[in-house]
């Protein structure tokens, strides 16, 4: 059973049979099925089937030349309906099944951001015309997660909010620079890191951690594409399951500085989301990317 089905209102799925009604329902009614060739004799097959407004369930299987189909893996999603850009999102295929990986650069933000990737067929394809080497860029994040809290915001006054703009902008210039071989930024940049540590250090003595920092995004367990984040709610949707009647949470968060779309069951979520809110939880970091 996937740990993830919960989080797009298949919470109460917990045998093997209730999981092969949604499969046959999702055979046998799927909104997408695209089809595409990886070898001579094979077909890959993507079945997707939305249980509400841009999440569901996706078959992946193949299909060889003696008409046979065998599914090799299914997953839920969640569509994101904001475009992210990067320099090159490389895509890597995972080893065990036909399913890949994004790998992306944030330079800003510090880190290598790694996120499943949901249009799978439309990756293969590219891969078999040959257009794989084609430069990637943009895509839509999204997330699920299945424990997540609702805490209030911070408030921030405009005079503060220019302040971080003007430092996060310089930030930014300095690792521009630092990439391009300043020993100057490089230094600049070790020194207010120092200086950042001492304040926090300082803070946290006197201070709930949650109320000094604002958002974070930081890798989580042994999944490559996990993560722990704090992100300032933007939206918030409440859906509907179609098959289960389960209520789902869409929640397009901000943390530092990636737009998400994060689902989540009402029974996972604690607390009330709301614009101005922030959402704390773990997430299984998905994404469509732009081919």
């Amino acid at each position: 059973m996937h740990t993830y089905l919960r989080a797009i209102g298949f919470r109460e799925c917990k045998n093997r049979q209730q999981l092969e009604d949604i499969y046959r329902h999702t055979l046998n009614t799927p909104n997408r099925k695209i089809m595409t060739t990886i070898s001579v004799d094979t077909s890959l097959l993507q079945f997707e089937k939305d249980f509400g407004k841009n999440f569901g369930l996706s078959l992946v299987g193949e299909y060889d030349i003696k008409g046979s189909l065998s599914i090799e893996h299914y997953f839920p999603y969640l569509k994101g309906d904001r475009f992210m850009q990067f320099e090159n999102i490389t895509i890597q295929k995972q080893t065990d099944k036909e399913s890949y990986a994004g790998v992306c650069e944030d330079y800003h933000l510090g880190m290598t951001i790694i996120f499943y990737v949901i249009n799978i067929a439309d990756y293969a394809k590219s891969k078999w015309l040959n257009y794989s080497n084609r430069q990637i860029t943009k895509v839509k994040f999204s997330a699920l997660s299945v424990a997540g809290t609702v805490l209030l915001g911070m408030h921030h006054s405009k005079h503060q909010i220019a302040v971080e703009s003007k430092g996060r902008n310089r930030r930014n210039q300095l690792l521009d620079a630092a990439r391009n071989g300043d020993t100057d930024a490089m230094e600049q940049l070790t020194y207010d890191e120092m200086n950042t540590y001492t304040s926090i250090s300082s803070r946290v003595i006197k201070e709930d951690v949650l109320s000094i920092i604002d958002t974070s995004f930081m890798p989580c367990g042994v999944e490559c594409d996990h993560y722990m984040v704090i992100g300032n709610i933007y939206a918030v949707e409440k859906l509907q399951n179609i098959y289960s009647k389960e209520i789902v949470y869409n929640l397009l968060i901000e943390a530092n500085g990636l737009m998400i779309n994060v689902g989540i069951n009402e029974a996972d979520l604690q607390g009330e989301p709301k614009v101005g809110r922030r959402f704390r939880g773990e997430i299984w970091l998905q994404g469509v990317v732009t081919i």
